[in-house]
C-alpha cells in the first residue's frame, strides 16, 4: 500500500525589487527648467536581503508605465491620484540597456513624448515648492500583453487570465514613491512582486533522505505523467496607491498552469517557474481555490501513484497551519518519492513545502517553524 504524507514547511520570503539605495539630489540653475530622469538598478546576482530581493536583469526594450501626481509639500503626505490631478497619466517608458556607470547594474529609461513640451521632454514643475509623487508598473495597460488593463480613469488595474502555462502575468509595482521637487536629478523605482509565485521540485530517495542519482535505477524508471496548478481565481483588480488586491468570487475551476507528461526525474523550475497566482487578501483566500494534480508512472510495471491535492491541504512544518499565498513571496513545494529498499514496489511519497528568496540559488533556506 502506498503511504502519502503531507508536510508544508513556511519560511520567511521577500519581495523582488528594482531599487537604487538612494535618489541623486542636485540643486539646479534656478533659471534652468530640469528634465525628469527615471532609471532602475539591480545588485549583483545572487544578493540576498532580509528585506527585498531582487530581479535578475532587464531586458532592453521592456515597458514600464509611469504616473505622477500633483504635490505641495515635500513630506510623503497622501496625494490626490485622480486624473485632473496628474501630471504623468500613465506614461510609458522604455528600459534601456545595462550601465554600471555608478558600480551597479542600472537600466535607464526613456520616456514616450510629452505633447505638452516643445521639445517633448517632461520636466519637473519649475517652483520649488511644487512637488511630484510617482508610482510605476509593468506590464503596461492596454499594452502587448492583454491580461493587464485598465477599466477607467484612475490607478486601478484589471489582471485577467490567459492561455495555460502563461495564465497570470508577472505584475510589478513601486506603490508611491516620493514627493519630490526639481532638485531631484532622478527617481529611481523600486519595484515588487504583485502576485504570489509557486515553484515545484520532484526528487527519489533513500529511507535516509538521501536523493537518489538521475539516470540510475529507480530514477530512470520513474515519469511524472502528470503535474498541473487548477484554480477558481480568474482574475482581480488591482489598487496601484494601496498596493491591495480585490478578488471576485470563485469562478469555474481553470487548468492554470501544467507540466508536459512525461518529464524525467528529478525535476526542479524553483528558478524558471512562472506559475504566478493570484495571492489571498483579507476577504478571500486564494489558497481555497487552488488544487495540485500529482502523478508518476512507474516505467516497467506501468503503475500511477499520485492524485489531486487540494493546496489547503498542505500545512506548515507544526502540522496545523495552512500553506499561504502572499504578495511578492514563493511558496516552492517539494515532492519526495522515498524508496526504503532498491528495487521497492511500494515506495512512499511524501510532499513539503519551503519558501525560498525569489531569486533563491541553492545557498540558504529561511524557515519559521
Amino acid at each position: 500500500m502506498i503511504k502519502k504524507y503531507i508536510n508544508i514547511m513556511i519560511g520567511a520570503f521577500a519581495l523582488l525589487s528594482l531599487s537604487g539605495c538612494s535618489n541623486e539630489v542636485a540643486v539646479p540653475d534656478e533659471g534652468e527648467p530640469a528634465p525628469i530622469a527615471f532609471s532602475a538598478n539591480l545588485p549583483a546576482p545572487g544578493t540576498e536581503s532580509s528585506s527585498t530581493t531582487r530581479a535578475a536583469s532587464f531586458t532592453n526594450g521592456d515597458k514600464v508605465a509611469i504616473v505622477a501626481a500633483n504635490a505641495s509639500l515635500e513630506l510623503p503626505v497622501a496625494t490626490d491620484w485622480r486624473a485632473g490631478n496628474l501630471y504623468m497619466n500613465h506614461v510609458t517608458g522604455t528600459v534601456g540597456s545595462e550601465t554600471w556607470v555608478h558600480g551597479y547594474a542600472e537600466y535607464p529609461i526613456a520616456l514616450a513624448a510629452n505633447p505638452a513640451s516643445p521639445d517633448n521632454k517632461w520636466y519637473w514643475h519649475f517652483e520649488p515648492n511644487k512637488y511630484l509623487s510617482f508610482l510605476a508598473y509593468s506590464p503596461v495597460a492596454g499594452g502587448s500583453d492583454s491580461r493587464v488593463s485598465r477599466p477607467g480613469s484612475g490607478t486601478n488595474l484589471e489582471i485577467g487570465h490567459g492561455d495555460e502555462n502563461k495564465f497570470f502575468p508577472d505584475l510589478l509595482y513601486t506603490g508611491t514613491i516620493g514627493n519630490y521637487n526639481k532638485s531631484r536629478v532622478s527617481v529611481l523605482l523600486n519595484f515588487k512582486h504583485a502576485l504570489a509565485r509557486l515553484a515545484v521540485n520532484v526528487v527519489v530517495t533513500d529511507k535516509d533522505g538521501k536523493e537518489l542519482p538521475k539516470g540510475e535505477h529507480p530514477v530512470n524508471q520513474l515519469k511524472i505523467s502528470s503535474l498541473a496548478v487548477k484554480t477558481k481565481t480568474d482574475g482581480g483588480v488591482f489598487d496601484l496607491v494601496n498596493s491591495k488586491w480585490t478578488l471576485g468570487s470563485p469562478s469555474t475551476e481553470l487548468s492554470a498552469y501544467s507540466l508536459t507528461p512525461n518529464t524525467a526525474l528529478p525535476y526542479s523550475n524553483t528558478e524558471t517557474s512562472e506559475w504566478y497566482l493570484l495571492p489571498a487578501t483579507e476577504g478571500v483566500n486564494t489558497v481555497e481555490r487552488i488544487s495540485i494534480d500529482f502523478k508518476v508512472k512507474e516505467n516497467n510495471t506501468g503503475e500511477e501513484i499520485g492524485g489531486t491535492y487540494a493546496l489547503n491541504e498542505f500545512k506548515q512544518i507544526d502540522g496545523f497551519s495552512p500553506v499561504k499565498l502572499e504578495m511578492g513571496k514563493t511558496t516552492v513545494l517539494t515532492i519526495k518519492i522515498v524508496y526504503t529498499g532498491i528495487p521497492d514496489p511500494d515506495p512512499e511519497i511524501i510532499l513539503e513545502g519551503q519558501l525560498f528568496e525569489w531569486d533563491y540559488k541553492g545557498k540558504s533556506t529561511v524557515t519559521i517553524e
